[in-house]
């Protein structure tokens, strides 16, 4: 039985009985944060190994005041944890705190608020087409949205007619607000080239209408550069959220799934219902300990919604069409467990085709430059046709952006979440988990044990292994 510790690749000397603690955390079906697993690692010593590989920290002579390194955990020959060491003691032996660089992925813009990241800027043609394009992907948009409320009552003090990147007879009008909408699959490349990192997975490949979705906003191009400006600088038409609340905000409403890999620094993004669905592929019946606990469910009923924009009056009164959605009631009484997204969508106007809000824009002109807009979402359809206005929809196809109907984001993406939820339950069952399966665990699989299925949730194990792990599952 071998314990072994890599510092940036490079194999360490340990103290004699070192041990490695271990928790395990499942980054899967938690929605208001991204979980980081935990793992402690022994003070090393201050041989002549160690100190050369850590660049020898303990020297007064010695400059640097900030020791990070790549820490890899293998037990024998299985690499169990990646993480970032931090080094907090030098002295007859070194201390160090780890960091599941899971919280930290995205470094030093983790969060920030996505108007102040430099994301860049894009160039735009003159005249002004409805869909640019950076390299061969759809990056900016120019759809007619209907807002008559843009200058408040001062519309026909500057010849408004009440659209927002209002369009005939194929060309843009010469006046109006110009208002460039991000797609958020261009928006997503930005952040992984800013950030260092990969951003790949199912989220880009099974579902086509994703690709067109848009980030609403209504600030003006005049805003920064006068009516003649000649590129979108990205970060101006971002919503008021951290980078790490725009992947949580996003997650909760097509019940995302994301799995980190640090040391690549790579995040799959794939959705949970098609992991629920996923067939069990391991027994661990023969690993079960007698003694359990298991705990119910308190809140087996779902109900899930968006904030509303409060800055646009169309939704004022909460029209019905942007209610929550409530999972019907069950044969026991439940509580309810809420969860709410800050991005909502746009109402239709049925006359035109078009999105429609009531909703004074983010311009120079008549001094509104104060103004504000909350994080929504759109699809982007088109106009394909030369003569035809570029519209914006909350509904492309089979998908719907409300919450409720037969199209709805909870009949699409949350209907197995609720069905098992309605029976959901608990366990907290010490195993008898080796090396192996400590090195293999994968949150997203099932485990079998004696008829139920599950899923880990937690684990708790030391390293030698010497006592059971502490698990807790939860019935799927």
């Amino acid at each position: 039985m071998s314990l072994q510790i890599r510092m940036n690749g490079r194999i360490v000397d340990l103290s004699p009985g070192a041990k490695i603690e271990l928790e395990l955390v499942s980054p899967y079906l938690v929605y208001d944060d991204i979980l980081s697993s935990k793992v402690t690692i022994p003070n090393l010593p201050a041989s002549a190994r160690n100190r050369a590989i850590l660049g020898y920290p303990d020297l007064l002579q010695n400059d640097a005041v900030s020791f990070r390194y790549m820490c890899e955990k293998y037990y024998n020959g299985q690499l169990l944890q990646t993480g970032a060491a931090v080094l907090t003691e030098a002295g007859s032996e070194y201390s160090f705190t780890v960091v599941q660089a899971l919280g930290e992925f995205f470094g030093a813009h983790q969060y920030k608020p996505l108007s102040e990241i430099d994301f860049g800027s894009l160039a735009l043609p003159n005249p002004l087409v409805k869909l640019v394009n950076s390299g061969n992907a759809p990056a900016v948009c120019f759809p007619t949205i209907v807002n008559p409320d843009y200058y408040g009552s001062n519309g026909a003090e500057v010849s408004y007619s009440g659209k927002m990147n209002d369009f005939a007879s194929g060309a843009y009008s010469a006046t109006g607000p110009k208002v460039p909408f991000l797609f958020v699959d261009y928006l997503l490349g930005r952040i992984a080239a800013v950030t260092g990192t990969t951003i790949t997975g199912d989220y880009f490949t099974t579902r086509p209408e994703l690709r067109k979705l848009i980030l609403f906003n209504t600030r003006a191009l005049d805003r920064d550069a006068g009516p003649g400006a000649s590129a979108v600088t990205i970060s101006r038409h971002l919503p008021e959220l951290t980078l790490a609340e725009f992947f949580l905000e996003l997650r909760k409403l097509f019940n995302l799934s994301f799995t980190f890999s640090p040391a690549e620094r790579k995040l799959s993004i794939g959705f949970t219902s098609d992991m629920l669905k996923r067939p069990t592929v391991k027994d661990w019946s023969e690993k079960a300990l007698k003694v359990y606990r298991k705990q119910p469910e308190t809140s087996r009923r779902l109900q899930l919604g968006s904030e509303l924009d409060s800055n646009d009056g169309l939704l004022k009164d909460k029209p019905p069409i942007t209610a929550d959605y409530l999972s019907a009631e069950l044969a026991e009484p439940t509580g309810i467990a809420p969860l709410k997204s800050k991005f909502s969508t746009l109402l239709m106007d049925a006359a035109s085709g078009t999105a429609t809000c009531k909703q004074a824009g983010v311009t120079a002109t008549l001094n509104q430059s104060a103004n504000k807009f909350g994080a929504r979402l759109l699809f982007y359809t088109g106009g394909d046709a030369n003569n035809d206005a570029p519209t914006a929809s909350s509904t492309l196809g089979a998908l719907s952006l409300y919450w409720t109907g037969d199209k709805g984001l909870a009949r699409t993406f949350w209907t197995k979440n609720e069905e098992l939820r309605s029976r959901w339950f608990y366990l907290a069952r010490n195993m008898t988990l080796n090396e192996f399966d400590l090195a293999s665990l994968d949150f997203s699989q099932k485990v079998h044990i004696n008829g139920v299925n599950y899923l880990p949730l937690k684990v708790i194990a030391s390293l030698p292994v010497r006592a059971p792990a502490q698990v807790l599952f939860i019935r799927v």
